[in-house]
């Protein structure tokens, strides 16, 4: 027992020495206390403000907690001397034996008890000089003349080790903690001068997460669309069979589409526009299609590929997958097809921003890196693969790679500031607690970037950070606010980091990209690889797998939407004859028609580049969507189920009725069978459905025997390819006389006939007579 007692006071000794207190909770606990960073903490000491902590303390327990103790421990006098440091640090491990002895309490405060499954939130200051103690009486009053703040007299990341104690209803102590970091600006301390580390910030701007309306996919196969023709023009040009249904116009116009924004994702884009107006120094990279979402124009330093489509991916797969044959061609993602769009849709003609590629799933393998050179594009954004800077030094986010097509520049977003700038933690595994919260992050973003320029801070290199294509407007506007005070950053434009100095380029460029792993080959995952990389590698391949039954299922989609409008549409007579030798009339859609085709086509091919996102949900409703248009098509024209026929002679007609919910007319086939050979039906008949009507045929049934039948009827294509479910109905025949009761009849009467003439002959006849 004594040794016990020992062993547990020095555990708690050791962990008070190391500044690293864990989580107790009682045996009843259902989960654990935490601690979190709220908005309102400081990122930096300035020398001139108070440093404030803004900490909310959670009881995940059964248990309710006394009253505790939140303190912010730090050394000022500490610097991080690599990023794997820091980051061991925020993991909440201590690799450097001085982070175990955080002996400078930054501030204090005293936290209310807290009730079972509560929290509270407290306000933690250190005051920069001498002011009258706060009113708050959860705020440090660490108010004197000789600030704490003081201490702080070399800038750059600093730790802090946030903790908190107290008591549980049993009266077990309850302790936990997080690490995190603040920043000591330039400001007020004698420095040398250094170039600015540079920061691209740049922000996508495409959809990944688009709704679809089922009265827009109804209203597109239902209406019209002859009157809106100025606005529906093909971004499907020169695909297809019939020429006629395809407009041959300029493919970048504005298009159908039956996507749109959630009402949450509106106010996110609206709070983003007024963003951008006021951080200009936000690099916008936009999706031309997707500037028809705002309700004005945006400034953008670039253009992306229309709707953020998956070059990489495409270019990877090209020869193995059915793109063509699922309409989706190089032309609809080229950077020409991008800038035409842009100005289609800003009516601007002189204004022609660079084009960049971003990258979507799959990864810029070399090959991608040619597609993307061969279709225009002057650079690629790469946020995997290609950023293998950490923990070395950083480097300007620049290379220049050649390919077969031509050398093409490749921007590579640094790691860890993005995955912060994007609302993520640093670490995959959740070890970086205190970057769950945006003050966490934001604290971190800034140590981080301090860190960066004081690494190399002789040397010019400008890093290229992405907010990633769901930014939340919140972060954007505050990162970028705590941003614009860090005097050791210079927020530079994208042309700024494009005309930079390469990092890497020639041979070595090359080298880096030829091993960067296409995502066909993620299922080629050594034996010896490690479980995460196993585990990576069979994410992909499902990835992989996934997207490659899309093509094949928007591959089916296509085909059908084809063979409606070459197949079924009803065509008219032109009157003109081919130039060949047969010298046959030709027959062509109607103007108003094709134009019809060309929406369904165009709303098809917007729902089938927008399926190609990070997002498996987005895709998979997008790919469904482009089905229902090709199953609408043939499910508009229909025949109803004739009702139940009784025939009592040889030959009988059943009505059918075909109904048709398009704006425009049909021709189809009527085709009837029946499952017995004694029971026939006529049917190969042509019929013209006009535009939302209803026509009503005939079918002969002609009966062998009596007894009972089904005719199954069905509507064909001019191919005889079916295009409509089957209807059926029952036939039945009764005392019929060419059957074997009725042959029986007939052997009795001739029986009876040749009986009545041998009496008749026979007779003895009367003396009278």
């Amino acid at each position: 027992m004594f040794v016990d007692v020992c062993l547990a006071m020095m555990i708690a000794l050791a962990m008070v020495f190391a500044g690293v207190v864990p989580t107790y909770a009682a045996d009843d606990a259902t989960g654990k206390v935490s601690v979190s960073l709220e908005s309102g903490t400081s990122a930096t000491i300035d020398g001139t403000n108070d440093y404030t902590a803004v900490v909310t303390i959670t009881n995940g327990t059964n248990s309710m907690l006394a009253s505790g103790e939140v303190k912010v421990l730090t050394n000022p006098k500490y610097s991080f001397n690599s990023s794997s440091l820091m980051q061991s640090w925020a993991d909440g491990s201590t690799p450097d034996p001085r982070l175990r002895r955080l002996n400078t309490t930054l501030a204090t405060a005293t936290v209310d008890s807290i009730e079972a499954g509560g929290s509270r939130t407290v306000t933690l200051t250190a005051h920069a000089k001498t002011s009258s103690n706060s009113s708050d009486s959860s705020s440090s009053d660490s108010n004197s003349a000789d600030s704490v703040l003081d201490q702080f007299t070399s800038w750059g990341a600093k730790p802090l080790n946030i903790t908190y104690a107290s008591q549980n209803s049993d009266g077990e102590n309850v302790t936990t903690n997080i690490h995190s970091f603040v920043t000591r600006t330039q400001d007020g301390l004698n420095v040398d001068a250094t170039p600015q580390l540079g920061l691209t910030m740049a922000l996508p701007l495409t959809g990944s997460n688009w709704q679809v309306s089922t009265n827009d996919v109804r209203n597109l196969l239902t209406h019209d669309q002859s009157a809106s023709a100025a606005s529906s023009t093909s971004n499907a040009s020169g695909n297809g069979n019939d020429s006629d249904a395809t407009d041959s116009g300029n493919a970048a116009a504005k298009s159908t589409t039956v996507t749109s924004l959630t009402d949450k994702q509106r106010r996110n884009q609206s709070s983003l526009a007024a963003t951008l107006r006021r951080h200009t120094a936000v690099q916008a990279v936009a999706d031309s299609s997707y500037l028809t979402t705002f309700s004005g124009t945006p400034q953008i330093a670039a253009l992306m590929q229309p709707r953020g489509f998956d070059i990489a991916f495409q270019s990877q797969t090209a020869d193995t997958l059915p793109w063509k044959d699922a309409g989706l061609t190089d032309d609809l993602w080229s950077a020409s097809t991008a800038t035409d769009m842009y100005h289609s849709v800003t009516g601007d003609e002189k204004t022609t921003p660079a084009t960049v590629a971003w990258q979507s799933t799959a990864s810029w393998t070399l090959s991608a890196l040619a597609a993307a050179k061969s279709q225009g594009y002057s650079a690629v954004v790469a946020e995997t693969d290609y950023d293998t800077d950490s923990p070395t030094a950083v480097h300007t986010s620049k290379m220049v790679v050649p390919t077969d097509a031509g050398d093409i520049t490749v921007l590579t977003t640094q790691r860890d500031l993005s995955a912060l700038a994007q609302d993520s933690a640093t670490s995959s595994d959740a070890k970086a607690q205190a970057e769950g919260t945006t003050a966490g992050r934001m604290a971190r973003f800034v140590a981080q970037s301090a860190f960066y320029q004081m690494e190399r801070p002789y040397e010019d290199r400008t890093l290229l950070v992405s907010f990633g294509t769901n930014a939340s407007a919140t972060t954007v506007e505050s990162l970028m606010t705590q941003l614009e005070s860090c005097s050791w950053l210079k927020l530079a434009g994208l042309d700024d980091l494009m005309q930079a100095e390469p990092s890497v380029s020639g041979n070595d460029a090359a080298k880096r990209a030829a091993e960067v792993p296409s995502m066909t080959e993620a299922t080629n995952t050594d034996a010896d690889s490690s479980t995460t990389d196993s585990d990576n590698a069979n994410t992909t391949a499902a990835t992989a797998e996934r997207l490659s039954g899309q093509v094949s299922t928007l591959r089916d989609a296509y085909v059908e939407i084809t063979r409606f409008a070459d197949n079924v549409l009803a065509k008219e007579d032109t009157g003109n004859t081919d130039s060949g030798a047969n010298g046959d009339s030709t027959a062509k859609l109607s103007e108003s028609a094709a134009r019809w085709v060309t929406s369904l086509r165009s709303a098809y091919t917007d729902l089938a580049l927008k399926a190609f996102s990070s997002s498996k949900t987005n895709d998979q409703r997008l790919v469904k969507a482009a089905g229902r248009i090709a199953d609408g098509l043939f499910s508009g024209v229909t025949v109803a189920k004739p009702d139940s026929i009784n025939i009592v002679s040889q030959s009988a007609s059943m009505p059918v009725t075909i109904a048709n919910s398009h704006p425009y007319a049909v021709r189809v086939r009527l085709m009837a069978g029946t499952d017995s050979e004694q029971i026939v039906s006529s049917s190969g008949e042509e019929l013209t459905i006009p535009a939302n009507s209803e026509v009503q045929s005939t079918l002969t049934i002609r009966v062998l025997s009596s007894g009972t039948a089904t005719v199954t009827i069905q509507l064909q294509d001019s191919n005889g390819q079916p295009i409509s479910d089957t209807a059926e109905a029952k036939i039945t025949s009764v005392l019929q006389i060419n059957d074997w009761s009725g042959y029986a009849i007939l052997a009795l009467a001739v029986l009876l006939g040749l009986l009545g003439l041998w009496r008749q002959f026979h007779r003895v006849k009367d003396p009278d007579e």
